[in-house]
């Protein structure tokens, strides 16, 4: 960026990392043809002139940094530790190998030399690594914010992502697909040593799993956004009709708050061969503006168009929710089979339900959703499902990941970041669990077909 003062930074868990990165700057530094040439001229100038001469704007190593002392512009290697990189005011950081920054101790580091950057306005902030193992790190939230927004929906203005990885992980062992994630195969890499690390690994599934880590760079537990923003655009529009629905069967979603979070219900009415999806939500009324700062989500809007409804001061009051059940029947003759629910939720608000007749089943979460996820998704890519103008729930949707475990060959739903919110997305995945699950049952009933 030109200027006074410029400092970069190569930065890893271990020292013998960041030299690696630091090494190669150097190197290049010294090959590089104005370099050799100035060196070469000032070496002349000053054997003439029996005098040192001014070669500040040369590069040199100086107390374990690479320097230009014309420009007071400095490279240096560090290994990385939260506490002690405040103060930095980074020009560039190059942040290596961010697979194996652990945890929350690596989460911290890239946000200190992230927030260090505020008064540069060209700095850069460079993360490159291989796949890795670590779970729930910088790795991870890199992955979720660059496939969200590879997918066409994010408002994020200065991210670049440059994926190198295969698209099918069925297909790890086939040479073609890995071009995808080996740029330079055939050329640093050759195909025939790539050959004989296949074999290997189809013979030993630890092995398998290191290939697909390392060279396919699939992430053994990758997380990843869900679906692209047009599915979900293409779901949504005009309110949905309660009145042409009125006196169908149909099944119902609970994803009951553990603590002040939002609460969701949705039901799940087929018409036609398309699910339509009422959902709506609760929130404590102490606790919306709180929320609306936190998650950067206009709260009292979906209050004013009648998605969210206040619920309880600082905890959501249950018996919202039970009466919300009670209108789907009075109010819109609409019939739940079937209330599917967070084996976690409150039993209070269950017990309720089968007391007033309801039949409720809880369903299992985690990767033992994978195959309803799947069929959610198959269900919004044949344009099968319709949540209306509900733009709570259409949000909900674009928040979820997929945190793959390609040794199961199962997913399950995560956020695609901590602040994020998926009750809506959680509910309706109940739902059609429960709709699944009984559908030799209750398949007819819910067809609602005259």
């Amino acid at each position: 960026e030109g200027g006074f003062g410029a400092r970069v930074y190569c930065l890893a868990p271990k020292l013998d990392q960041a030299d690696l990165v630091y090494n190669d700057i150097w190197m290049m530094t010294t090959l590089d043809p104005e370099y050799k040439r100035l060196k070469e001229l000032f070496s002349e100038r000053d054997m003439h002139n029996k005098k040192v001469l001014d070669d500040s704007s040369l590069p040199r190593h100086r107390h374990g940094d690479l320097a230009v002392p014309g420009s007071n512009a400095t490279v240096k290697k560090i290994a990385f530790s939260a506490k002690k990189s405040d103060g930095f005011n980074p020009s560039l950081a190059i942040c290596d190998e961010v697979a194996a920054w652990p945890g929350d101790q690596g989460l911290k580091q890239y946000e200190v030399m992230k927030s260090g950057m505020g008064a540069r306005p060209e700095a850069l902030l460079l993360s490159c690594t291989t796949s890795g193992y670590l779970n729930d790190g910088i790795f991870d939230e890199l992955i979720k914010r660059s496939t969200r927004y590879l997918l066409g929906d994010s408002k994020e203005k200065r991210l670049l992502p440059l994926l190198y990885m295969i698209d099918d992980p069925e297909k790890w062992n086939d040479i073609n697909e890995l071009q995808k994630s080996l740029p330079n195969l055939g050329v640093s890499v050759s195909v025939d040593y790539m050959l004989e690390e296949i074999a290997v690994a189809e013979g030993s599934l630890s092995k398998r799993r290191e290939f697909i880590c390392k060279y396919a760079n699939i992430k053994q537990n990758s997380s990843i956004a869900w679906m692209p923003a047009e599915l979900i655009d293409a779901i949504g529009g005009k309110p949905i009709d309660l009145e042409s629905l009125r006196g169908s069967y149909c099944v119902c979603g609970l994803d009951l708050s553990q603590t002040t979070d939002l609460t969701c219900a949705c039901a799940v009415i087929e018409k036609d061969g398309i699910l339509n999806v009422i959902a709506h939500f609760w929130m404590p009324s102490q606790k919306i503006d709180e929320a609306t700062e936190r998650d950067g989500v206009p709260y009292w809007t979906f209050v004013k168009r009648g998605f969210l409804s206040l619920s309880g001061d600082n905890f959501v009051d249950y018996r919202d929710c039970y009466q919300w059940f009670q209108d789907l029947i009075q109010e819109h003759e609409l019939y739940p089979l079937v209330v599917g629910y967070d084996r976690y939720s409150s039993q209070y608000l269950v017990s309720s339900l089968e007391e007033a007749g309801f039949h409720c089943s809880d369903v299992y979460q985690g990767d033992n959703l994978w195959p309803v996820l799947q069929e959610i998704e198959g269900l919004i890519k044949d344009k099968r499902i319709y949540i209306g103008d509900n733009d709570l729930l259409k949000s909900h949707l674009l928040n979820a990941a997929i945190k793959m475990s390609v040794e199961r060959g199962r997913g399950r739903l995560v956020k695609i970041n901590s602040v994020a919110r998926i009750d809506g997305v959680a509910a309706l995945a109940d739902a059609i669990c429960v709709r699944q699950h009984d559908f030799a049952e209750i398949g007819e009933q819910l067809k609602n077909e005259v």
